[in-house]
Parts: C-alpha cells; sequence; structure tokens
C-alpha cells in the first residue's frame, strides 16, 4: 500500500512541475498555429475576392473581428519599399475601434511597423501569401506572425506597393492560462491521490482483514487452541488457505480430544493393559501423517499468496507468519513421527565404524549458521579420535538435539563448550551452555516425551518438548547411557558410547 501511494505522490509532483515547464509551451505553439491558420484565411480571401469591391472592406472587418474574439490583434497596412513609408488601414484597439472611423492614437502602431521596416522582417516576405513569425514587440511581449496579403504596382508613382497584415497574441494571456492549467491540474491530482488513497485503503483492507484473521487463528492453533475458524467467503488461494485452516483446526481439535479421552483411559487402565502404550504410539503416528497432508497445503497456499501479495508490505508480512508457524506446526509433525519410528521399533540400528570426533566436527558445521545468528562462542575439545560403533545417521541426530538445545537455552554469556572424554572404557560426549540451572526436580523428568519446564527454558522456547525424547530413544536403542546436571553456572547434557579400537 505505501508504494502505491508513493508512486501517486510522485506522478502528482512529476506532473505539477512538468506542467509548469511544458503547458505553456505548448500554448505557444498552439497559439502559433492558431495564427497560422488565420492567416490562411485571410490570405484566401484575399485570393478569392476583388479588393475593389465596395464590400471588401467590409468583410474584411467582420472576419478581423471574429478573429479579434480569440484575444488576437491585428494590424493591416500598405507598405512602400521605394520610400520606406506605410499606410495603417487597421489596428486592433482594445476598445475595438477601427482607423478608418475612429482615429486613434497610432504612434505605438506606428513604431511598430517602424520597427518591422528596419529589421527587414517585411523584405524577408518574397511572395503573396507567404508568412513568418516576428520577434518584434510593440511595448509587451507578443507572438507574431506576418503575412503578405497582396503586392500591386502604381503606374502613378512608379513603386510596388505592399499589403501586410500582422497577427499578435499577448504571451502575458497564454502564461495566464498556462498557469491556471497547471493550478487545475494541481487540484485534480490531489483529489486523485486522495481518491487513490482511499481505494487503497479500502482494497487493502478487504485483502489484509481475512489474512489478519487467518494469522490469529493459526497463532490459537499453535497454542492449541481452537475456539475460533476462518471465515471462508471466497474460492481463491485466501479461501483456500481458509479452508485448509478451518480443516487442520478441526482434526487436530478431533484428535486431541480423543487424545485426551484415551490418556484418561490409559492412565487408569495401564496396569492392567500392557498393550496400552502401543496403541498410544500408534495413535500418534496415525494422527502425525494426517497432519502432514493439511500442514503442507498451509505452507504452499501462504508461498503462494506470499509471492502474490509481494508488494503489499503488511500482507506479505501476515502471510510469513502464518507459513512460520505452519513450519513450526510441521516440525513438531516430523519430530512425533520420529519418535514414534523409533519406540515401536520400526526403525532399526545400522550399526558402523566411525569417529566420533568427525561427526561433532560435522554438526558444528551444519549448524554453523545458527550459532553465528545466535552470536555463541563455542569450543570444542577433544585428546584423541575416538572411533566408536553406533548408528552414524542416528548418532549425528542425537547430537544436533542436544547442540540446538544448547543454543536455544543459552543464556547472554553465549558459551558453549563440546568435550570428548574417555571414562572407563567409555566414550562420553558432553554439551555444556551457561544457563542458569534446571530445577533438580525437573532434571530425572526432561528426557520424557512431551515435557517442558516452562520456568527454566522460558516462554519463548521453540520447542514440543521431543528433541530430548529422541536423544533417549537412540540412546536406549544403543543401550548407551545418557543424562544431564547443573554445573558451574550452566546445563551439561552428555551421552556414551563403546569405544572401539581399529
Amino acid at each position: 500500500m505505501l508504494i502505491i501511494l508513493c508512486i501517486l505522490l510522485i506522478n502528482i509532483i512529476a506532473t505539477v512541475l512538468f506542467s509548469n515547464v511544458v503547458f505553456e509551451r505548448f500554448y505557444i505553439n498552439a497559439k502559433y498555429n492558431e495564427l497560422k491558420d488565420y492567416a490562411g484565411k485571410i490570405n484566401k480571401y484575399f485570393a478569392e475576392m476583388d479588393i475593389s469591391l465596395p464590400y471588401f472592406r467590409a468583410n474584411l472587418i467582420n472576419a478581423f473581428d471574429e478573429i479579434e474574439r480569440n484575444n488576437i490583434e491585428i494590424i493591416w497596412f500598405i507598405y512602400n519599399p521605394t520610400i520606406t513609408h506605410a499606410d495603417i488601414g487597421y489596428a486592433t484597439k482594445i476598445t475595438g475601434r477601427y482607423l478608418a472611423n475612429y482615429p486613434p492614437d497610432t504612434k505605438e502602431v506606428e513604431e511598430y511597423i517602424s520597427a518591422l521596416i528596419e529589421s527587414g522582417d517585411l523584405n524577408s516576405i518574397e511572395n503573396v501569401y507567404e508568412y513568418k513569425t516576428s520577434d518584434i514587440n510593440a511595448g509587451k511581449h507578443n507572438i507574431n506572425l506576418i503575412t503578405l496579403v497582396y503586392e500591386n504596382y502604381d503606374v502613378q508613382s512608379d513603386n510596388t506597393l505592399r499589403s501586410y497584415i500582422v497577427l499578435s497574441s499577448p504571451k502575458e494571456y497564454i502564461a495566464t492560462t498556462a498557469k491556471t492549467v497547471s493550478r487545475f491540474v494541481l487540484h485534480v491530482s490531489l483529489v486523485t491521490l486522495l481518491m487513490g488513497v482511499i481505494a487503497v485503503v479500502i482494497i487493502s483492507a478487504q485483502i489484509t482483514k481475512p489474512i489478519v484473521k487467518m494469522n490469529k487463528v493459526a497463532d490459537k492453533i499453535a497454542k492449541l487452541d481452537f475456539s475460533e475458524s476462518c471465515d471462508v467467503s471466497g474460492k481463491d488461494e485466501i479461501g483456500a488457505l481458509a479452508g485448509s485452516i478451518n480443516e487442520m483446526s478441526a482434526k487436530l481439535q478431533d484428535s486431541i480430544d480423543y487424545l485426551q479421552q484415551r490418556a484418561q483411559l490409559l492412565k487408569k487402565d495401564l496396569e492392567k493393559h500392557e498393550g496400552s502404550n502401543k496403541l498410544k504410539k500408534e495413535f500418534i503416528a496415525s494422527v502425525s501423517h494426517d497432519f502432514k497432508t493439511p500442514l503442507s497445503l498451509i505452507i504452499a497456499y501462504s508461498e503462494l499468496l506470499t509471492d502474490k501479495y509481494k508488494d503489499n508490505e503488511e500482507t506479505k508480512n501476515q502471510l510469513m507468519i502464518i507459513a512460520d508457524q505452519a513450519v513450526k506446526m510441521n516440525l513438531m509433525v516430523n519430530q512425533l513421527l520420529t519418535l514414534s519410528q523409533l519406540e515401536s521399533g520400526t526403525v532399526k540400528k545400522e550399526d558402523s565404524i566411525f569417529c566420533l570426533s568427525e561427526a561433532v566436527e560435522s554438526v558444528v558445521k551444519d549448524l554453523h549458521i545458527m550459532i553465528e545468528q545466535a552470536q555463541i562462542k563455542l569450543t570444542f575439545n577433544y585428546q584423541d579420535d575416538y572411533i566408536v560403533k553406533g548408528d552414524y545417521n542416528k548418532i549425528t541426530h542425537v547430537i544436533t538435539n542436544l547442540l540446538e538445545n544448547a543454543i536455544k537455552y543459552c543464556d547472554e554469556k553465549k558459551i558453549i563448550n563440546i568435550n570428548i572424554n574417555e571414562i572407563d572404557g567409555k566414550i562420553r560426549t558432553s554439551i555444556y551452555n551457561t544457563h542458569r540451572g534446571i530445577p533438580e526436580q525437573s532434571l530425572p523428568n526432561i528426557f520424557n516425551s512431551f515435557y517442558k519446564e516452562d520456568k527454566s527454558r522460558g516462554d519463548s522456547s521453540k520447542s514440543y518438548g521431543l528433541g530430548l525424547s529422541i536423544v533417549k530413544a537412540v540412546m536406549e536403542m544403543h543401550n548407551g547411557k545418557y543424562g544431564a546436571y547443573n554445573s558451574n553456572a550452566g546445563v551439561v547434557f552428555w551421552f556414551e558410547l563403546e569405544k572401539r579400537d581399529i
């Protein structure tokens, strides 16, 4: 919206500046063309009529009168080049008087004609009915056009007499007209700007309102609040996105309600039914799988709308928030699926011999952007290559989860230390980060599924309590030890693997 308003404002400024320079030139050119048209009509009149007829002059004066109504002054005179003398036959005055009947003070006109004679403008017109412009003015700035209407040889005086007509239009009038038009353009432009602002506000509100609503609903869904739904008002991309959010919300609500019901039953019957835990895991896997499609649709439609409304900053920001919430939920679903597969045993361990220090370095390299953005001071200390046996991909997953956890909850000191040591034939990897500490009563529970200690991990946490659960599942698959403890103004998470000699 701001971009559109800036374009309108720049257009108005450019139009006003352009009009002040161009309009006056445009009117001057138009007035020159108008004078040429009138000169052509006068020349045609002289060419077609006999100037000796008694009514010739009366008709000519009537033609002059019509021309003068367009703010054009006329001077008609007969010039004798031999004696450089001119006789005035007609001159326009402000009162419209004719020199033949009401002789005014002709001094100004005579001086003007003398200036024309001295300048040579009259002699430069060689043929009858030709015309030319002139820069000679009589007391004020005019646009002047001179035309030779007839040429006659006087036998008695043995001289050639030339009859000229000068058409003049004052530049002051043109300048005034141009300024008037400029002011009119300015007023119209301001009205256009106002109408544009109103139109942009209305259109932006129509586009932004449903997206703001969807963002609000998506934010509540991310907090597991399903009290509101999106309004589906059309079949366009926004309507499709709203429908997908509503569908996801309904499925989440049903699934969570069902999960809560099943949780109550599982809690009551845990001792009697050994298979209840398996049912829970299967349910989580099924629900997580069902979430993938609506989440993919939400992300896809959000990206499509972000590209469509890339010029609308406010709308784009709202869509990016929706997409970000969907990505967060997609991360939770992926973690749920991974945890479910690990706990159910559907994923098998693929052992290999590998260098543990190289695995840690690989994870640090993969997360270097996150580390740099968080401005973390990270050190990695080890004394040997430490060859171990295990599932390389799953162990790197453990290292990734623990390092991401350290980055997220590192305090303002922003220090992370990674150490690999041999302890009683076991290779222990420890990841320390500065932190105010985890309450002792929470330490035994932090590796449990869905557990989150709010006070120690903060309200701004991006974790869903699954990262450490995955660590637990992987290490139990490897029969390896793991744990966490508070140490020296920080927290240490660790795990152990069997050492292998090559």
